[in-house]
């Protein structure tokens, strides 16, 4: 692949991810994890991600197109108006998603004329007397391939496969499949000339966007389960620490540090669920997780993940640092549920 497009894959997969991301920040709480995001700058971050759109509409060409002068510009106003970051949210899950198509839509448009001018050229096209509708498909590879049925001869077929397209399966991985359908070209046959037929852009997009919409749910849902925000299941061990000594907060620190270092997904601590704002302390009380005391002896852990991992990593614990300090007994679950971490 050229460098043009490979430049334009990696720009492509940073405004996704970057779409991706203001999306997700829209429905998280991000003061719960890093102490607050001010909306001066979400809004950096937002031109940020107007400029990589406007640097992958000048990799293929499109920049100076009338529609996509008009969108960048109103991206960037409709940036500088809005009041809050829910609102500036909605605007790039919205707007710049739109704005991101329309691009790839007319680049689609200028490899259409690729597409026509082959075929306007080709024998086959200007010697036929039928009225057909051919839908070419880019392939991953490069170039467009014919569905059948079609009457093209190999020459022809031949020579739409050297045009070339926005995609590399190999670059874009999981990014070529949802715009495949923003780049299939309808073509008319009749009368010996081939006519591009317009796709029909807003349907093709709210059904990209949906889909999009529902991906980015359910990676949302798995960010909430790891960050201790939903109740979450499956296999896992639970412990039980018995104290010769005192079980302190510190020890208990230890142990968690060790089950997340051997793969836990998720941790409890006597039915505590514990989260990325979790905290583990001594106080006159006693132990306290979040602000609720616990009991001990004993003290009871679960943890949800490879059971055969998570035992082994317990085991060297134990038998290293807390030899002859704590003892403990494990047990293994097919299955276990741990709530979503209770907010105080």
């Amino acid at each position: 692949m050229d460098k043009l497009n490979t430049k334009t894959l990696r720009i492509l997969a940073l405004v996704a991810i970057a779409l991706n991301l203001l999306i997700l920040a829209s429905q998280i709480n991000l003061g719960e994890f890093v102490g607050g995001t001010e909306l001066t700058d979400a809004k950096v971050f937002a031109n940020d991600l107007i400029s990589n759109l406007q640097g992958l509409a000048g990799a293929l060409n499109v920049a100076e197109k009338n529609s996509v002068k008009q969108s960048l510009a109103k991206l960037h106003y409709d940036v500088y108006l809005v009041n809050n970051q829910k609102e500036l949210a909605d605007i790039m899950q919205n707007s710049a998603g739109m704005t991101r198509n329309l691009i790839i839509s007319e680049y689609t448009n200028l490899t259409a004329e690729k597409v026509l001018a082959v075929l306007n050229a080709s024998p086959d096209v200007q010697y036929s007397s039928t009225s057909v509708t051919l839908i070419l498909e880019p392939l991953p590879t490069g170039g467009y391939q014919v569905k059948s049925p079609h009457s093209l001869g190999e020459d022809t077929l031949d020579q739409l496969l050297k045009i070339e397209n926005l995609f590399s399966k190999e670059s874009q991985r999981g990014f070529y499949e949802p715009y495949r359908h923003l780049t299939t070209l309808k073509i008319l046959l009749e009368n010996g000339v081939a006519q591009l037929i317009p796709a029909n852009q807003e349907a093709d997009t709210k059904k990209y966007l949906e889909a999009e919409i529902e991906n980015l749910r359910e990676e949302y849902a798995i960010i909430n389960q790891t960050a201790g925000y939903a109740e979450i299941s499956g296999p896992g061990i639970l412990i039980s620490i018995y104290d010769q000594f005192e079980v302190s907060a510190g020890d208990l620190r230890r142990i968690v540090g060790e089950l997340f270092s051997s793969g836990a997904k998720a941790i409890a601590i006597h039915g505590q669920r514990l989260a990325v704002n979790s905290y583990i302390i001594d106080t006159e009380e006693g132990i306290i997780v979040d602000g609720v005391p616990i009991r001990s002896n004993p003290v009871v852990i679960e943890a949800l993940g490879d059971t055969t991992t998570l035992r082994a990593g317990v085991d060297l614990l134990f038998s290293v640092s807390f030899r002859g300090m704590l003892s403990f007994d494990i047990k293994n679950y097919d299955s276990m549920d741990l709530p979503a971490k209770a907010f105080q």
